[in-house]
């Protein structure tokens, strides 16, 4: 141990007399001092040149590091920011294309004193079988006032209150419409049913002579006294043979999208 210390002590002298020695040199511009001086510090300058090197080049990695990251940031920042204006601007043209087909649907029912209204609740299941609407009989919206969405028909009321009011679609196997192939003339009975509502499907029982095919449009018939004729209700999807040999099931395909519906138009017919 003392021999360390004294080693020490040693080249601290050392050290301090080369590095007058170098200063005295280059003061007095003695040329064999300087340049003596000069040899022996030689690895202890290139030492703290490359230790400041390095230092520098880890500062600069580290400030590119955090540059990178903020600019990261900022980007995603921006990124969020179209997606929630892109999202905004999406749902107003879908709002707005559903206003415009409840006006283009209110003119074509003129005749009939008629009011815009919206879905506010629904039984449980994916399907809108039964739904409620935020018009009731203060808006002269009563039981059997009709709803229509999507341009095609949706269903009835079936009871109301002040503000509010339950609707049953035409897809839930308690309604029954009456209905007309548009090509053909045949009318039958448009009914729901359990096992077709789970596809978004009604059927219509007709006359077994009746030429209906794939493709028929299907409208409200004349013979209704809910409904007024005219109204469109779907597509015909398929035609399915009844047990009997005495009729057919055409099997509807509505023209209401009965997964999403949130705003209707409610008429009354002229019965009511």
């Amino acid at each position: 141990m003392k021999f360390n210390k004294k080693f020490k002590k040693m080249g601290l002298v050392i050290g301090s007399v080369c590095i007058i020695i170098g200063v005295v040199g280059a003061r007095y511009n003695i040329p064999i001092i300087s340049t003596t001086v000069s040899y022996v510090l030689y690895p202890l300058q290139k030492s703290i040149v490359f230790i400041s090197n390095q230092s520098s080049g880890i500062v600069y990695h580290f400030k590119s590091i955090q540059a990178l990251t903020d600019e990261n940031n900022k980007l995603k920042q921006e990124n969020e920011k179209l997606v929630y204006e892109n999202s905004i601007l999406s749902e107003h043209k879908r709002e707005n294309g559903n206003l415009k087909n409840l006006l283009e649907m209110k003119q074509r029912y003129q005749e009939y004193a008629g009011a815009g209204a919206n879905v506010i609740g629904k039984e449980p299941g994916n399907w809108y079988k039964i739904f409620s609407v935020d018009k009731g009989l203060q808006h002269s919206v009563s039981e059997n006032s009709v709803i229509l969405a999507n341009g095609g028909l949706a269903g009835r009321v079936l009871s109301s209150n002040a503000i509010s009011s339950k609707v049953l679609s035409i897809i839930d196997d308690r309604s029954s419409v009456s209905a007309k192939i548009a090509r053909t003339g045949d009318t039958g009975i448009l009914r729901g049913d359990i096992e077709l509502a789970n596809r978004g499907l009604c059927k219509l029982e007709i006359n077994i002579e009746s030429e209906v095919v794939k493709g028929d449009q299907v409208i409200t018939s004349h013979l209704s006294s809910i409904y007024p004729p005219g109204i469109p209700i779907g597509l015909v999807e398929e035609i399915v043979q009844g047990k009997n040999g005495l009729t057919q099931y055409a099997y509807i395909k509505p023209i209401v999208d009965f997964k999403h519906i949130e705003q209707v138009l409610v008429i009354k017919n002229n019965d009511n």
